[in-house]
């Protein structure tokens, strides 16, 4: 799954950057170090705190750009302000590109009209899956798809990525996918048995 945040030009972090960072928080090296850890614990928790589906992923953008606006020559006084300033403009990125992303899962798992080519039991098992998976709650609704997306080797790497996203070892994700998958069966099951 691609970052929630969108970005018109990827930049990334380079050494200098983070150079000029660190000697914007403090002179002295080590203190610089430890503000900066401090300033993404507190960016962290700011995050957490609003139910951002990706802290982390926020927070690195967060910091990205507040380095990339230091290494451009911007002329930033209070730092800590400007943190929590562009913090706020990337939650609200990342709650439009949710609800970008809730729009399209409901027009792609709406379900298709009947056609008479297509085997009629098939079409009422589709109907019911569709049914139960927006029956999930998002983030379920989202790992799940995420998860059974692609073939074979894409397939492995995108579930390493989505453990990474979630900061959940490949096991874990494992183990979340198939109590998904089991709960997802079950009401596949069950509506497949009120429409017999």
């Amino acid at each position: 799954m691609d970052s929630p945040v969108s970005v018109k030009k990827k930049w990334v972090l380079t050494q200098e950057a983070l150079d000029s960072l660190l000697a914007h928080l403090d002179a002295d090296r080590e203190e610089a170090g430890q503000k900066y850890e401090c300033i993404r614990l507190k960016l962290v928790k700011y995050f957490e705190w609003r139910g951002a589906a990706y802290p982390d992923v926020e927070v690195d953008e967060t910091i990205n750009r507040v380095a990339h606006k230091i290494e451009s020559g911007e002329n930033i006084h209070n730092l800590n302000a400007y943190f929590y300033g562009v913090a706020r403009r990337i939650f609200a990125e990342s709650l439009r590109a949710q609800e970008k992303e809730q729009e399209a899962l409901k027009q792609t798992f709406e379900v298709e009209p009947f056609v008479e080519d297509e085997d009629p039991d098939l079409v009422e098992r589709r109907a019911c899956f569709d049914r139960c998976l927006l029956c999930l709650n998002e983030e379920s609704r989202s790992l799940i798809v995420e998860y059974y997306q692609d073939e074979k080797g894409r397939k492995i790497e995108r579930r390493k990525t989505l453990a990474v996203q979630l900061g959940i070892p490949l096991n874990a994700l494992r183990i979340r996918a198939h109590r998904i998958r089991t709960g997802l069966e079950a009401c596949v099951h069950e509506c497949l048995g009120q429409q017999a």
